[in-house]
């Protein structure tokens, strides 16, 4: 087994001061598929480019922004600090002459003092938070309208953590990978990024503990309303719905 790095150690040791080892297992791994990485980068542009883009990204999907600022913080003098160590050139051999003059000071009880080694960084000033029990519920949002989708994300705020879904791929891979959160899906049917048949079609392929708001849906959506009207657990609400709306409904199947 490949021994961890200086600089995924810090990673991870960052990530769990505001997430458990399982939840932290989930956010590494989203960021380096995301980063198209097989590890974390140990120097230079692609380590802040991991960094600051897809594990910010990564831990925003699963936490939240405010446990994504704090490991940020967190990680910034660390990086910096290991920067500057991993960049310091290695040192020359001695040559033979070299040896010789130390040992001749040795004799002459001139005795030699080594450089002072480089100064830990003090984390204790840096916000840090409660490691938590699992990640924030899961909301995904159908739509090819990103407007839409960040009105909604901003009226959540931090109850959940929200993300727009672009194609049907995206949509089974994101709810595979987040089952364990009991995801909650929202259909927009004005501005589908999916075809509303599809989803019905794929219903059986949801989570079990999943739940589905239906928004905007009409007579020529009838496979969705049908399944909205039977006891499969899913809400709908009508095209006038704002973003707001959706967010009300999305706190009241929170149970917020």
């Amino acid at each position: 087994m490949e021994r961890e790095t200086a600089i995924a150690r810090m990673v991870r040791e960052a990530i769990e001061t505001v997430a458990t080892p399982e939840v932290r297992v989930q956010i590494l791994h989203r960021a380096l598929h995301m980063a198209r990485e097989h590890e974390i980068p140990t120097t230079g542009e692609p380590l802040h480019r991991f960094v600051n883009k897809h594990l910010r990204t990564a831990m925003a999907f699963y936490l939240g922004n405010e446990a994504s600022d704090a490991v940020m913080q967190n990680l910034e003098p660390m990086l910096t600090l290991a920067e500057r160590i991993s960049s310091q050139p290695p040192r020359r051999s001695r040559s033979d002459e070299t040896r010789k003059l130390n040992r001749d000071r040795q004799h002459s009880g001139v005795t030699r003092k080594d450089p002072p080694a480089p100064p830990e960084t003090d984390t204790s000033k840096y916000p840090t938070m409660q490691p938590q029990g699992c990640a924030l519920p899961m909301v995904f949002v159908a739509t090819r309208n990103r407007e839409r989708c960040a009105g909604i994300a901003t009226q959540v705020g931090d109850s959940a953590a929200v993300q727009q879904i672009e194609d049907v791929v995206a949509f089974l891979d994101n709810l595979k990978a987040t089952a364990s959160l009991s995801p909650l899906v929202v259909i927009d049917c004005v501005e589908a990024s999916v075809q509303p048949s599809t989803i019905a079609t794929l219903a059986h392929e949801l989570p079990k503990n999943s739940a589905v708001l239906v928004w905007g849906a009409t007579e020529q959506h009838r496979d969705l309303t049908e399944l909205a009207t039977g006891d499969h657990g899913w809400l709908r609400c009508g095209a006038e719905a704002t973003p707001a709306d959706v967010a009300a409904l999305i706190h009241m199947l929170l149970g917020q």
